[in-house]
């Protein structure tokens, strides 16, 4: 198999041990990049020493390179911010390595395994990057219940936004995209996403393989309020629209969602709809950062893959 690394940016604790965990193990090295005054993209705080905390906690292999960098200068636009740092993050995980993982700390992976032999397929094609399915958790209703974003009929929704994995070397255009070819991994059956709807991309493969819970679980909006609010003053896409929706549709939701409809925060209707998430979840709360004491992997409790 290639060389495979991947790089993290250490701003965001609500599901960090959770996500690197789960590919941790396959993976030869992790880039750690995080802003040194920790600041954001807007430049609002955010916990950058949290994280690191408790990435070194993770890191029991010592595969984690901790690399600071400014990436909270005042910009007309904080997309500029979110794309400049994940372009250096990925430019110093492609150092010896033939493809990199580029997931977020709020994206969990439940099968990081089909990812690697999704990786494979594309790297025989000759592509230079993975797409891979998201559904969305928009309200945490408890520990482990979340409202997630469903389609109208209140069927699955799916989501494909940006490759999470890519070809060392790649330039990034917008956030996670590069503009090269892709290979697009679906859940089989899923017609109705909005991406599937489209006609091919230049250079895009389609694939049906994935069975719906192989899709990447992304924490979006399912925090706690305080929480959600240091994201959105610090978030790419922060603006006026996403405060006001915070406060007329994601604060009452818990009541409401039945009757909500088109919730997306900037583009409405690509949100159609919400349901209960129909299957147990990891906690929504963030994990005491603590030797696993259940069995002998010496990693942290949030981290351990043993079945509890």
């Amino acid at each position: 198999m290639k060389r495979i690394k991947a790089y993290v940016l250490a701003a965001d604790p609500t599901w960090l041990e959770k996500s690197v965990g789960a590919y941790y193990p396959l993976v030869d090295e992790i880039v750690v990049s995080y802003d040194s005054s920790s600041r954001g993209w807007t430049g609002a705080p955010v916990p950058v020493e949290e994280c690191l905390t408790r990435l070194s906690v993770l890191d029991g292999d010592r595969k984690m390179r901790f690399v600071p960098g400014d990436f909270s200068s005042p910009v007309q636009d904080p997309m500029q911010n979110d794309t400049f740092q994940r372009g250096v993050a990925l430019q110093l995980a492609s150092q010896d390595a033939d493809w990199v993982l580029q997931l977020d700390t709020d994206e969990w992976l439940p099968e990081p395994q089909a990812l690697i032999e999704c990786i494979k397929d594309a790297d025989h094609m000759g592509v230079g990057g993975v797409e891979w399915p998201m559904r969305v958790l928009y309200r945490r209703l408890g520990m482990t219940r979340a409202l997630e974003v469903c389609a109208p009929d209140g069927g699955d929704h799916f989501e494909y936004i940006a490759p999470v994995a890519v070809r060392a070397g790649s330039r990034l255009r917008h956030s996670r995209r590069t503009g090269g070819s892709i290979l697009r991994a679906v859940v089989r059956g899923d017609s109705r996403s909005i991406q599937l709807n489209r006609p091919l991309e230049t250079g895009e493969v389609r694939q049906e393989r994935l069975h719906p819970n192989q899709a990447i679980l992304h924490n979006s909006w399912a925090r706690n309020p305080i929480e959600l609010m240091r994201k959105l003053a610090s978030w790419s896409h922060s603006g006026a629209s996403a405060w006001r929706h915070f406060l007329l549709h994601w604060l009452p939701s818990p009541l409401l969602w039945r009757h909500q409809h088109n919730v997306h925060p900037l583009f409405g209707s690509v949100w159609p709809a919400l349901r209960e998430c129909p299957f147990a979840l990891p906690s929504l709360d963030r994990l005491p950062v603590l030797a696993c004491g259940h069995c002998s992997c010496h990693t942290p409790k949030a981290a351990c893959g043993d079945d509890w």
